[in-house]
């Protein structure tokens, strides 16, 4: 028997992973499409400095509570679920945001989309791990944030293209957000549920007979440990040694990736106007295609060295690079601009570990849990510098914004440095 965790890779296992990088797509797309959607709604709904970081934190909000509500759900009653019927919930509201009348409807509705988009992120991480051969995890689980990419990217294309279609221009931008939702909805009906989920409920013959089925014969049965008491499906026990630590790890290092990542993502066209990069939207589209070569990179790389080195490594060329933005002022565009360009290709390679490093921190048991708190508390920061970016912006400039994504990814590195776990090919327990 072939140790389930050794199954030969098949084309089965690519379609689990192309099924769940539709919903980080459409993630990527929607949070992408919000920055230019509000530009070009800021007169239409009087939208102000304050209102513009509200709307544009508030999917982000909605992620926070969608992680933590569909944690413990994707636990208790598998992955499959969440994994397919979240995505038709994304698409209604998504849909419905094309309707919105006013700045609070418009609030609203991005927060309920937030809220799907947290339950996909735990069922997806979930589920493409557990379905992973050990030695394409890395690999398998970096298709997730290359979709993130391509989605984001997608979305600058698109908004590049309607932004002069008129007054509801911003409006056609949001609907198009239901687009890839629904594909995804559709795409994934043929997901069977984990085989590690249904060993540890018992479920022995189901899983079996996925394995079979889906994976191949002669496959063994995961190997995963019992629960032995009910503390072990609890999620305090996420906040007591040994997980504590690991906890601790992932939220600090997944919040520091995305404070910076989302807040100046989210406005590049308005960073880079300020930073006297040309035109902000062709800027921000360069930018986004070197996102994309950036994830590629990662994931070339994900696998041949340490997680713990790559984490490190990203968080200090990440403040090197902002550093020397910061401290070279007087630079011209043509310096500037290639600054900013490697500071987004470094920030992108260093990204992959979202999609790869969480879910490998925690038992099968707590893996949904634990890796919905860790999108969640990442969630708080990138909706903090996302509401706060603009308001910086206006009253302080764009170097004391920087500055404060800097000291971010500083502390990270030392946090990091001292209490990172290694967890390349690591067996799931």
């Amino acid at each position: 028997m072939i140790a389930f965790e050794n199954a030969p890779f098949t084309g089965f296992h690519r379609r689990v992973a192309i099924s769940a990088a539709g919903g980080q797509f459409s993630d990527g797309y929607s949070l992408g499409i919000v920055g230019i959607a509000l530009i070009l709604a800021k007169g239409s709904l009087g939208l102000s400095a304050w209102w513009m970081g509200a709307v544009g934190a508030a999917s982000l909000v909605g992620i926070f509570w969608g992680c933590l509500f569909a944690g413990s759900m994707t636990d208790r009653f598998g992955r499959r679920p969440v994994f397919i019927w979240g995505m038709l919930a994304f698409t209604v509201f998504a849909v419905l945001q094309y309707r919105s009348a006013s700045m609070y409807e418009l609030f609203f509705w991005r927060l309920l989309l937030g809220v799907a988009l947290g339950a996909d992120y735990v069922s997806c991480e979930a589920i493409v791990t557990e379905y992973s051969p050990t030695v394409h995890r890395g690999r398998l689980l970096s298709v997730l944030s290359i979709a993130w990419i391509s989605g984001y990217l997608l979305s600058f294309i698109v908004g590049y293209l309607i932004r002069a279609d008129g007054p509801d221009a911003w409006r056609i931008a949001l609907l198009t957000c239901a687009v890839p939702s629904l594909i995804t909805f559709l795409l994934r009906f043929s997901t069977p549920e984990s085989p590690v989920w249904l060993t540890r409920q018992g479920q022995f013959n189901n899983a079996r007979g996925i394995i079979a089925s889906y994976i191949g014969p002669g496959i063994a049965l995961p190997i995963v440990s019992p629960a032995t008491s009910t503390e072990a499906w609890t999620m305090t026990r996420l906040f007591k040694p040994p997980l504590l630590r690991n906890l601790s790890v992932g939220c600090v290092f997944h919040a520091s990736q995305v404070i910076p990542g989302f807040a100046l993502g989210t406005f590049l066209p308005i960073v880079l106007a300020k930073l006297h990069v040309g035109d902000g939207y062709a800027g921000a589209l360069l930018c986004n295609v070197l996102s994309m070569l950036g994830v590629l990179m990662g994931m070339l790389v994900i696998d041949r060295i340490s997680r713990r080195s790559f984490l490190i490594q990203g968080f200090v060329m990440t403040a090197v690079f902002l550093g020397i933005l910061i401290s070279w002022r007087s630079a011209p565009p043509f310096i500037t601009a290639p600054l900013f360009a490697a500071l987004v290709f470094v920030m992108s390679v260093a990204s992959i570990l979202q999609t790869v490093y969480p879910p490998e921190l925690f038992p099968t048991e707590l893996r949904a849990r634990g890796v919905g708190v860790v999108i969640a508390c990442s969630r708080v920061g990138a909706a903090s510098g996302t509401f706060l970016l603009p308001i910086v912006l206006q009253k302080y400039g764009v170097y004391v914004a920087l500055g404060a994504c800097m000291t971010v990814c500083v502390v990270a590195a030392l946090f990091c440095a001292m209490w990172a776990p290694e967890t390349l090919r690591k067996r799931l327990v």
